[in-house]
């Protein structure tokens, strides 16, 4: 039987052509596992992996017991929380970096103009 996967997702996600940053998300379906196997009688492929092009980490999680589980949904959780915010914060700096730029035009163009 060949393996079936909620998800197994690979994106590319830098808009710089080229590029190999990229985040591959995996996670096998074993809806069609017989009842009598043990729960987590085989490898059970649950990961993520995230690649910035030089560099990549790999995320892997367990769901054996009913305490991997919930550690697993937790860690998720918490992950999802902080790259939330994280991406708040660049969002902001960007805000303030642009900003910057236009006092800077615009002092120039007020320099030139005198």
């Amino acid at each position: 039987m060949s393996k079936k996967y909620h998800v197994k997702r690979r994106e590319f996600f830098s808009a710089r052509p080229g590029s190999a940053a990229c985040i591959l998300a995996t996670v096998e379906d074993a809806r069609e596992q017989h009842v009598d196997e043990p729960e987590c009688g085989s490898y059970h492929e649950i990961n993520l992996q995230i690649a910035d092009g030089t560099d990549s980490i790999w995320l892997g999680f367990e769901i054996c017991t009913p305490e991997e589980r919930e550690d697993t949904l937790q860690k998720l959780g918490t992950l999802m929380d902080v790259m939330s915010e994280f991406k708040r914060a660049v969002e902001r700096e960007i805000e303030v970096l642009n900003a910057r730029r236009r006092v800077c035009q615009h002092a120039r163009i007020s320099n030139a103009i005198h």
